[in-house]
Protein backbone atom coordinates (compact mmCIF):
# COMPACT_ATOMS: atom_id res chain seq x y z
CA UNK A 1 0.00 0.00 0.00
CA UNK A 2 2.78 2.40 0.97
CA UNK A 3 4.62 1.82 -2.32
CA UNK A 4 1.43 2.54 -4.29
CA UNK A 5 1.01 5.84 -2.45
CA UNK A 6 4.65 6.76 -3.04
CA UNK A 7 4.38 5.80 -6.70
CA UNK A 8 1.20 7.89 -7.07
CA UNK A 9 2.96 10.87 -5.48
CA UNK A 10 5.97 10.45 -7.76
CA UNK A 11 3.79 10.19 -10.88
CA UNK A 12 1.78 13.24 -9.76
CA UNK A 13 4.95 15.26 -9.19
CA UNK A 14 6.37 14.28 -12.57
CA UNK A 15 3.06 15.17 -14.27
CA UNK A 16 3.06 18.58 -12.58
CA UNK A 17 6.65 19.26 -13.64
CA UNK A 18 5.87 18.15 -17.19
CA UNK A 19 2.90 20.52 -17.37
CA UNK A 20 4.97 23.37 -15.98
CA UNK A 21 7.67 22.70 -18.57
CA UNK A 22 5.15 22.62 -21.40
CA UNK A 23 3.62 25.89 -20.19
CA UNK A 24 6.94 27.71 -20.45
CA UNK A 25 8.08 29.27 -23.71
CA UNK A 26 11.56 30.57 -24.62
CA UNK A 27 13.23 32.98 -22.23
CA UNK A 28 11.22 31.93 -19.19
CA UNK A 29 8.00 33.61 -20.40
CA UNK A 30 4.71 31.76 -20.15
CA UNK A 31 2.95 30.69 -23.29
CA UNK A 32 -0.19 32.56 -24.43
CA UNK A 33 -2.43 29.69 -23.25
CA UNK A 34 -1.29 30.02 -19.61
CA UNK A 35 -2.66 32.46 -17.03
CA UNK A 36 -0.06 32.21 -14.26
CA UNK A 37 -1.41 33.28 -10.88
CA UNK A 38 1.75 32.46 -8.92
CA UNK A 39 5.15 30.84 -9.32
CA UNK A 40 7.30 28.47 -7.29
CA UNK A 41 10.77 29.94 -7.15
CA UNK A 42 12.50 28.19 -4.27
CA UNK A 43 14.50 25.02 -3.73
CA UNK A 44 12.30 22.05 -2.87
CA UNK A 45 15.04 20.42 -0.83
CA UNK A 46 18.29 21.88 0.41
CA UNK A 47 21.14 21.19 2.80
CA UNK A 48 22.30 23.91 5.16
CA UNK A 49 26.05 24.51 4.99
CA UNK A 50 27.60 26.28 7.94
CA UNK A 51 28.85 29.75 6.99
CA UNK A 52 32.55 30.36 7.62
CA UNK A 53 32.92 31.66 11.16
CA UNK A 54 30.30 29.34 12.68
CA UNK A 55 31.58 26.89 15.27
CA UNK A 56 32.17 23.55 13.58
CA UNK A 57 30.51 20.49 15.11
CA UNK A 58 30.52 16.78 14.47
CA UNK A 59 26.76 16.80 13.78
CA UNK A 60 25.63 15.94 10.28
CA UNK A 61 24.46 18.85 8.07
CA UNK A 62 20.72 19.53 8.13
CA UNK A 63 18.61 18.70 5.08
CA UNK A 64 15.39 20.65 4.69
CA UNK A 65 12.33 20.07 2.51
CA UNK A 66 10.11 23.03 1.63
CA UNK A 67 7.57 20.44 0.42
CA UNK A 68 7.23 18.93 3.90
CA UNK A 69 6.75 22.42 5.36
CA UNK A 70 4.25 23.63 2.76
CA UNK A 71 1.56 24.29 5.35
CA UNK A 72 3.70 26.97 7.05
CA UNK A 73 3.56 30.52 5.71
CA UNK A 74 6.91 31.58 4.18
CA UNK A 75 7.05 34.69 6.38
CA UNK A 76 7.07 32.55 9.53
CA UNK A 77 10.66 31.46 8.98
CA UNK A 78 11.66 34.21 6.57
CA UNK A 79 10.55 36.89 9.02
CA UNK A 80 12.59 39.67 7.37
CA UNK A 81 10.99 39.07 3.95
CA UNK A 82 8.56 41.72 2.71
CA UNK A 83 6.58 39.21 0.65
CA UNK A 84 7.78 40.64 -2.66
CA UNK A 85 11.54 40.76 -3.07
CA UNK A 86 14.27 38.18 -2.91
CA UNK A 87 14.37 35.96 0.17
CA UNK A 88 17.76 36.20 1.83
CA UNK A 89 19.50 33.53 3.89
CA UNK A 90 19.53 33.50 7.67
CA UNK A 91 23.12 34.76 7.87
CA UNK A 92 22.30 37.89 5.85
CA UNK A 93 23.47 41.14 7.44
CA UNK A 94 20.84 42.42 9.85
CA UNK A 95 19.14 39.06 10.41
CA UNK A 96 21.01 36.21 12.10
CA UNK A 97 24.48 37.44 11.21
CA UNK A 98 26.12 36.88 14.61
CA UNK A 99 28.12 33.76 13.77
CA UNK A 100 30.17 33.48 16.97
CA UNK A 101 27.94 34.02 20.02
CA UNK A 102 25.36 31.24 20.12
CA UNK A 103 23.04 32.69 22.77
CA UNK A 104 22.58 36.17 21.28
CA UNK A 105 19.09 36.72 19.76
CA UNK A 106 20.68 37.54 16.38
CA UNK A 107 22.94 34.50 16.35
CA UNK A 108 22.89 32.10 13.45
CA UNK A 109 22.66 29.24 15.95
CA UNK A 110 19.49 30.65 17.56
CA UNK A 111 17.79 31.01 14.17
CA UNK A 112 17.54 27.21 14.16
CA UNK A 113 17.77 26.22 17.83
CA UNK A 114 15.74 28.72 19.89
CA UNK A 115 13.31 26.49 21.83
CA UNK A 116 11.00 29.43 22.59
CA UNK A 117 10.74 30.94 19.10
CA UNK A 118 8.03 29.66 16.77
CA UNK A 119 10.10 30.73 13.77
CA UNK A 120 13.12 28.61 14.72
CA UNK A 121 13.27 24.99 13.61
CA UNK A 122 13.57 23.59 17.12
CA UNK A 123 10.92 25.92 18.57
CA UNK A 124 8.42 25.01 15.86
CA UNK A 125 9.12 21.28 16.18
CA UNK A 126 8.72 21.42 19.96
CA UNK A 127 5.38 23.23 19.58
CA UNK A 128 4.34 20.69 16.95
CA UNK A 129 5.25 17.87 19.33
CA UNK A 130 2.85 19.24 21.96
CA UNK A 131 0.02 19.10 19.41
CA UNK A 132 1.10 15.65 18.21
CA UNK A 133 1.15 14.32 21.78
CA UNK A 134 -2.39 15.61 22.37
CA UNK A 135 -3.52 13.70 19.25
CA UNK A 136 -1.68 10.52 20.31
CA UNK A 137 0.78 10.84 17.41
CA UNK A 138 4.47 10.01 17.46
CA UNK A 139 6.58 13.13 18.21
CA UNK A 140 9.13 14.56 15.81
CA UNK A 141 12.65 13.46 16.70
CA UNK A 142 14.43 16.49 18.21
CA UNK A 143 16.73 14.83 20.74
CA UNK A 144 19.44 13.78 21.07
CA UNK A 145 21.10 16.29 18.76
CA UNK A 146 23.67 13.87 17.37
CA UNK A 147 21.14 11.71 15.50
CA UNK A 148 17.69 13.22 15.40
CA UNK A 149 15.25 14.32 12.70
CA UNK A 150 17.44 17.34 11.91
CA UNK A 151 21.01 16.07 12.16
CA UNK A 152 20.52 12.61 10.65
CA UNK A 153 23.60 10.42 11.13
CA UNK A 154 25.42 9.56 7.92
CA UNK A 155 25.35 5.88 7.01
Amino acid sequence: MRSKVMLSMLVGSMFTLALATVAMADGGKYSPIVDAKSELCYPLTLTFKRPSGVLKTSFAPVSFSHGQHGNIACGTCHHMWDGKGKIEGCATEGCHDNLKERQEPTSYFRAFHDKNAENSCLGCHMKTNIARKEKGQKPLSVAPCSNNGCHVAQK
